[in-house]
């Protein structure tokens, strides 16, 4: 890939169909950003230095971010590394995404936080944050140093993210420390489902977990987020919770909307918390489009393909999600009616920067942001081979999808063109 000259330029982007999630307008207007910054926006703009962009019928709207990341690399290349991830998540319109820190070695001290950011502003294609491990080595025994880690502005969360908060005594101390410090604690409410062959669970603890993280947030105060939830008891928890003025925010997957257990049969399916019943799918649906859930989240948890296969019990839990997070919640929301393009940039967009706290898009000449292209017209397949992650495995593998990223733009510059990486 060669540098492009385009991104030398100012960037001008005709009749775009622009959505504006904060105002709730749609507009349909020309966009010149030059130097990172929408310098002017109207219609009939003409700029002759500018690299123009042809967007009639295409939407243009904030790029969005995703919570829950594996961004993998350091000991762990072979599954993703920070530059493929990213490329992933640009590709799929992802121009902020939150990294885990159950990395190799874990982001657990000074030591590895600095090394990790190391590669980050070497590698990353879009923007970065990630999370610190709640606990030394996510053992959940011991506070890891929470002060000297989330001095540092990068840092937006605390997590353990993988195992849960064994030790309730320990979430007491995240959670006083998420109350003087304002950061968020995020939690993965499930210890250990009994998974059986292809996924069939035969018992889960997720609801037991949600009600123990909730009842410690009520006594000691702090931020909770609590991760990935994917089941239908889980959800009056939560809505009890929120009716008390608890500060807590969750988040849902796509693949626990839209798949359930037993329809995949492989381990592209295998997952952690696992596909749950039909269902549970539904109640999710339901809590989403009411605005229960606040977010989604792809947990993207890539693996060597060769890892997913094999035997049941030897492969590990996880898949790509970025690549077609937002095809498909279009397609089997938007499109249908049951959320509108803006309540979809709510949840993959102005929710989570609120939930980390971070500046929210403000579409007006002298702003600077990121910007997604997006052609909701076209139709295509997913095929996993053809993924930039290297975790080319997905249970959505020969789905039909409407919907694609045509563009996105990272401070002023084109990352993705037509659908492909366009710089290094």
């Amino acid at each position: 890939m060669k540098r492009a000259k385009e991104n030398k330029k100012a960037l001008l982007i005709k009749k775009a169909r622009l959505f504006d999630p904060l105002k709730e307008k749609e507009e349909v207007c020309d966009i010149l950003i030059e130097g990172g910054k929408i310098r002017s926006l109207g219609i009939n703009i003409e700029e002759s230095s500018a690299f123009v962009i042809d967007a009639q019928g295409k939407w243009v709207f904030p790029g969005l971010v995703d919570l829950h990341v594996h961004l993998r690399d350091l000991g762990e290349s072979h599954k993703e590394t920070i530059f493929t991830g990213s490329g992933a998540g640009a590709l799929g319109g992802f121009t902020l995404l939150v990294n885990m820190p159950n990395t190799v070695p874990p982001l657990d001290s000074l030591d590895s936080l600095r090394l990790w950011k190391q590669r980050v502003d070497r590698k990353a294609l879009v923007e970065v944050r990630t999370m610190v491990c709640l606990s030394k080595g996510r053992q959940g025994r011991e506070l890891s140093p929470l002060d000297e880690l989330c001095s540092d502005s990068y840092v937006v969360g605390i997590t353990d993210d993988g195992n849960p908060f064994i030790s309730e005594s320990l979430l007491e101390k995240a959670l006083e420390f998420s109350e003087q410090r304002g950061i968020i604690v995020a939690s993965h409410p499930e210890d250990g489902p009994n998974v059986g062959a292809f996924g069939r669970v035969t018992f889960s603890n997720e609801p037991l977990y949600v009600e123990r993280d909730l009842r410690v947030v009520g006594k000691r105060g702090g931020r909770l987020h609590l991760q990935h939830i994917s089941m239908a008891e889980s959800l009056p928890l939560i809505r009890k919770a929120k009716e008390k003025g608890f500060r807590i925010s969750c988040e849902v997957t796509p693949h626990h909307l839209l798949l359930s257990q037993g329809e995949i049969l492989d381990g592209k399916a295998k997952v952690n918390p696992p596909l749950r019943s039909r269902k549970d799918c539904e109640a999710l649906k339901e809590a989403l489009i009411e605005g229960l859930i606040d977010v989604i989240a792809t947990d993207h948890a890539p693996h060597a393909p060769w890892e997913k296969e094999g035997e049941w019990g030897n492969i590990p839990f996880g898949i790509s999600g970025l690549e077609t997070a937002l095809s498909l919640i279009y397609t089997e929301f938007v499109l249908r009616g049951l959320l509108s393009p803006f309540e979809m940039l709510r949840k993959m967009s102005i929710n989570p920067l609120r939930i980390l706290g971070l500046p929210l898009p403000q579409i007006k000449e002298g702003e600077e942001i990121n910007l997604v292209i997006f052609d909701p017209e076209v139709e295509w397949v997913v095929n996993e081979k053809l993924f930039f992650s290297c975790g080319k495995t997905s249970p959505f593998n020969g789905r039909r999808l409407r919907g694609k990223v045509w563009g996105t733009i990272i401070r002023g510059k084109l990352i993705v063109k037509e659908g492909k990486i366009f710089t290094p």
